[in-house]
């Protein structure tokens, strides 16, 4: 997962492109999968209680995301230009056809390398930082900031709380600041 300053060095990365900037804040404010992100439409955004409802293609089924109320608020002008079934992250001559994984892809994985891949072997999954690490850093956030793991079950909309557990990491500094005050 991606820490606190590596966040913050993405998103200084990408603050002049509005569309990779859309995806990573709704990726890291919902956890949701690379697909279910692109398949979100206006129609499924909800600006007054700041929910967002996403699909999971694995299930067929549809679960609620919740956004910080500062993106809603920094989103709130593109949302009103687009058409009740356009795609949130869509191309700006295109808002009515869904974006494919590669064309994301395309525009997020350079970044990616650049920043938190040098030097890792290609086949490095376990270290590498690809889309899907906006999951684990979504679900491990949480896990850092003493949310209940059966919560953060249900914001991942996972089916099973062993899935959890492999996505909910805490921090290394966690665990020492867990130790230091054992038995005091």
């Amino acid at each position: 997962y991606l820490s606190l300053s590596e966040i913050e060095q993405l998103k200084e990365a990408i603050k002049d492109n509005f569309l990779v900037n859309l995806f990573i804040d709704l990726s890291l404010q919902t956890g949701g999968r690379f697909e279910t992100i692109l398949h979100i439409q206006k129609k499924d955004m909800n600006l007054a209680s700041g929910t967002v409802t996403l699909k999971n293609l694995k299930t067929k089924s549809t679960y609620t995301g919740y956004l910080q109320k500062e993106f809603l608020e920094s989103i709130k002008e593109y949302l009103q230009k687009l058409n009740v079934n356009d795609y949130v992250v869509s191309f700006e001559d295109a808002h009515d056809t869904k974006l494919t994984q590669r064309q994301i892809q395309h525009r997020i994985k350079p970044l990616l390398d650049k920043l938190f891949n040098k030097g890792l072997d290609t086949k490095d999954a376990k270290n590498r930082a690809v889309i899907h690490t906006f999951r684990h850093t979504f679900a491990s956030h949480l896990a850092i900031n003493g949310i209940p793991i059966y919560t953060i079950k249900e914001l991942m909309n996972h089916s099973k709380i062993e899935q959890t557990f492999r996505y909910a990491k805490l921090s290394p500094q966690n665990g020492i600041d867990a130790i230091q005050g054992l038995y005091r």
